[in-house]
């Protein structure tokens, strides 16, 4: 009656240490009303304002802003104020008078000028225009390219968090399994005190202890390492507080087809890579303006404080309307226009290009989604069956009917099982982000937020 009693009590507390383990989806949701800890919500927005790539981006998209500026500065008079102490050798110059006498005339050894000029381009084949369209169009690439790298480092966050997730599940199945294997040690120590199990057995199940312990180090480091991981891909020092989990996303049932149209419809990147190409060719209309004649007006403004210097006057003034043609270059011309046709051909194939890494993105990420899918259902089994056969090799443990070799063994197998039913949870919860991140719609509100910064 002791003995099955035992069992019994055995069977029960297996039971209990199993239970949820062999749920559809291992994780530990936050209780109702639950406001402490960390968000992935709330990793994005500090991200957003503490990391460094973010502020990297913003400030390269700063930049191009002020290029637009360089370029239209063309189009307005440009204005320059020169002053100037002049020394030279005093000399007399000797002239004739009206009554046929001689008078000398005197440059003087020192004076000042102000120089007031003026150059306004008028025209070239609209050479001007077309370099203010190009930083335009730079600038919105920049702007782009800037929505993309905030996606890439907000999906980096996401990679961290997920990770620390992972992490502090693995320690929690760690901790589950030493004290299984605590309990092994218990009854084989019992057992080997009334003559059931030998010296041997009970090793095997200190062995168990020992590695169970060491399993529950390395999964506590490695969730550090998550931490400070996730730390510096948010900007921070270190994490406050534990970190949340996420609500449980699921997988619609889009088809291929339509992720890439929303693709090629929000991506940032595919974006970028279009403006790029209408610079590109924007830079062609560019490089010929230099084929045509320059028209250009030049004045300027001399005002001295010797009249003897301007035969009595104190100011000078001239202006000149100059028209301009390059006969020869030495084909140099020839060879910038050929580039720019040549850059833009390149942008056309990077277009092309993009296009289809895209589509090749969306099409991976959906076929790792349906395969994490029956890879979850299957794990799931597998750690149901697993849970059951620990607890039957662990009754029959009790009775004598089996080793402690098979003991040990559905005592790895459950180990085994939880832990990759772990990963590929996550991983799937992380690869629906990474279709987001494919189809450029991750992180939207966020993306919203920074456009509206960026205009205030």
């Amino acid at each position: 009656m002791k003995k099955t009693g035992l069992i019994f009590t055995v069977a029960a507390v297996m039971l209990m240490l199993t239970c949820g383990m062999a749920k559809a989806r291992q994780t530990v949701s936050a209780a109702p009303g639950q406001t402490q800890g960390l968000t992935l919500e709330q990793a994005f927005q500090t991200a957003l304002k503490e990391n460094e790539q973010v502020g990297i981006s913003r400030q390269d998209l700063v930049n191009a802003k002020t290029d637009i500026t360089s370029a239209t500065s063309n189009l307005y008079p440009q204005l320059s104020l020169r002053g100037a102490h002049n020394r030279q050798k005093d000399s007399d110059l000797g002239g004739s008078s009206a009554g046929g006498g001689f008078s000398s005339l005197s440059s003087p050894d020192n004076y000042n000028t102000l120089t007031l000029q003026l150059d306004q381009h008028i025209y070239q084949w609209g050479k001007v225009w077309s370099a203010r369209k190009i930083a335009q169009h730079y600038y919105e690439s920049s702007r782009y390219r800037h929505l993309r790298r905030v996606q890439e480092i907000l999906y980096q966050v996401s990679v961290q968090y997920y990770e620390a997730l992972l992490g502090r599940r693995a320690v929690e199945i760690a901790e589950n399994a030493l004290k299984r294997a605590v309990q092994q040690l218990d009854r084989a120590e019992a057992q080997f005190r009334v003559g059931i199990l030998t010296q041997t057995d009970v090793l095997r199940a200190e062995v168990q202890v020992a590695q169970s312990r060491e399993q529950l180090e390395r999964a506590k480091n490695q969730y550090d390492i998550a931490l400070e991981r996730l730390a510096l891909e948010m900007g921070t020092d270190s994490i406050a507080g534990p970190i949340r989990e996420p609500s449980e996303r699921s997988f619609g049932s889009a088809p291929i087809s339509e992720l890439f149209s929303r693709a090629l419809a929000n991506r940032p990147d595919f974006d970028q890579a279009a403006r790029e190409l209408e610079a590109a060719d924007q830079r062609v209309d560019y490089e010929k303006a230099d084929y045509f004649p320059n028209l250009s007006l030049n004045a300027q403004y001399i005002r001295t404080d010797e009249e003897s210097l301007f035969y009595g006057e104190h100011d000078d003034w001239n202006a000149s309307l100059v028209l301009s043609y390059p006969l020869f270059t030495g084909w140099q011309t020839t060879a910038e226009v050929d580039r720019a046709r040549s850059e833009k051909s390149q942008a056309q194939y990077s277009l092309s290009r993009l296009r289809k890494e895209i589509r090749n993105q969306v099409r991976s990420v959906y076929l790792d989604i349906r395969t994490q899918q029956k890879v979850i259902d299957q794990l799931e089994q597998q750690v149901r069956s697993a849970t059951r056969n620990y607890q039957q090799v662990s009754a029959q443990f009790e009775e004598g009917l089996v080793t402690a070799v098979d003991q040990v063994d559905a005592f790895t197998a459950l180990n085994e099982a939880e832990n990759r039913l772990a990963q590929a949870y996550y991983t799937y919860q992380l690869d629906l982000i990474r279709l987001d991140l494919a189809t450029g719609t991750f992180q939207s509100d966020l993306l919203e937020k920074e456009i509206l910064n960026e205009n205030g």
